[in-house]
């Protein structure tokens, strides 16, 4: 009996031994997540140590494609500045420095990112961290100030989620918030998309009851799939998460009155959330076999890069030639950009006093094609927002989120020659459009 007494109180003992242990592991646990709590507090309150008490002014951000686009205004002295760079500024030194543009204003100064709306942070480039952006106006005399960021919007965050690229993605969440001062912070984390996010959007124009131009008893819209198909095929190949518009089993009731329908293809674009949408023709004019070739169209303000590379991989590949259609619009070899004439947002106007609704807000710098201006939100200045009866309405036309879109006229279905090659050499067409996508995006 003394023996198992002796036993059991050993055992009791070995229990509260252990206990302890488990309790003073648990303390030292919860102390080291305070200790890095409290750090990463005291380092956050370090990023905003030389902050000037004015606040620099968000007026616009929005993420076109894949880059992040900023501006606004800081009240300041704007004699003797040298530059002024957006400072992203982490807890653990990682900082990132991109040089604004800016113009004096009476009182001040009015910064932004860029001229061109695909230019801005590449938020394809960001490691994991937490970024908090600061406007940093370097002067002659060789001294900084700084200024946090006040959003002044009618957006309060963004969501965003980056290509697939060897099977990973990340998410970042731009975002605001008070502490000491009013602050911009980008968060980024690793993460998988969500089934409803994709990568890139292709679009094989027309189609259902809509044929698009026909020719030698060839339609449009069953070229355009066919390539459409094919590039998604491809691009899929590279791990690309890809949607496209239509599959060919749409009726005769999908036509281009049901572009604006919430299933409609402006609106399945929108909310594919993807970063790029590449939108596939062929194109015609009234005297067959007078013109011929290639034909990029983005929208105005852009850095062309893109749609260059479009029409000189495809003239290269499916050994075409870029269009000799030479009109106003023409930037260069292959490459246009159409924007609404005066007399067609004169014509816009009119038939909207006679329909009853207010006139869309229109300029001459609005792009011409539904599908470049439609996908690309406020960016693109898309306008289709219900008041005319005769359309639905883009779910997306004030959206501060936009798709980087090209319309891709691969050849002239009523030029012999184009007919032929786009018939009998398919896989060079779809060859030039995804090696050019590989080139652009950085994908193996």
């Amino acid at each position: 009996m003394e023996q198992k007494s002796k036993e059991k109180k050993k055992k009791n003992n070995t229990w509260k031994y252990i206990l302890a242990i488990v309790i003073i592991f648990i303390a030292l646990a919860d102390a080291y997540v305070i200790f890095l709590d409290s750090n990463k507090k005291m380092k956050t309150r370090d990023i905003f140590e030389d902050v000037e008490k004015t606040e620099a002014s968000l007026t616009e951000y929005i993420v076109y494609g894949t880059h992040l686009r900023i501006k606004g205004n800081l009240l300041i002295d704007n004699e003797n500045i040298q530059n002024i760079n957006l400072c992203l500024m982490t807890i653990n030194k990682k900082d990132l420095e991109a040089e604004l543009k800016y113009t004096k204003t009476a009182n001040g100064i009015e910064f932004y990112t860029s001229e061109f709306i695909n230019e801005g942070i590449d938020l394809e480039q960001l490691d994991i961290n937490e970024y908090y952006a600061i406007i940093k106006v370097n002067k002659t005399d060789g001294k900084s100030q700084y200024y946090s960021i006040k959003n002044q919007t009618d957006y309060p965050s963004i969501e965003y989620y980056t290509i697939t690229k060897n099977g990973k993605n990340n998410k970042i969440d731009i975002k605001f918030g008070q502490k000491v001062y009013d602050y911009m912070m980008l968060q980024v984390k690793n993460t998988y998309l969500p089934k409803d996010v994709y990568d890139i959007a292709i679009d094989a124009g027309h189609g259902g009851g809509d044929p698009g131009a026909e020719y030698g008893g060839y339609r449009e819209a069953d070229l355009a799939l066919k390539c459409a198909k094919e590039v998604k095929q491809e691009l899929e190949k590279l791990d690309l998460k890809v949607m496209i518009t239509r599959d060919g089993t749409e009726g005769k009731e999908y036509n281009a009155g049901t572009v604006y329908k919430e299933n409609g293809r402006i609106n399945i674009i929108g909310k594919s959330k993807a970063k790029y949408v590449f939108s596939i023709h062929l194109n015609s004019i009234d005297k067959p076999n007078s013109q011929s070739g290639v034909e990029i169209y983005a929208p105005p303000k852009m850095n062309l890069d893109f749609a260059k590379a479009f029409a000189n991989n495809i003239v290269k590949y499916a050994n075409t030639n870029y269009s000799t259609l030479d009109i106003r619009y023409k930037v260069s070899n292959g490459i246009y950009v159409r924007t609404f004439k005066d007399w067609e947002i004169q014509d816009s106007i009119n038939e909207a006093k006679t329909k009853g609704y207010k006139p869309y807000d229109m300029t001459e710098e609005t792009p011409y094609l539904y599908m470049l201006r439609e996908t690309g939100g406020i960016a693109t200045g898309a306008y289709v927002d219900g008041r005319n009866a005769q359309y639905g309405k883009n779910l997306f036309y004030d959206s501060n989120i936009g798709l980087e879109a090209y319309l891709l006229e691969i050849g002239y279905i009523n030029n012999d020659n184009d007919l032929n090659n786009i018939l009998n050499n398919n896989s060079g067409y779809v060859k030039g459009i995804v090696q050019t996508i590989k080139e652009k995006i950085n994908i193996d």
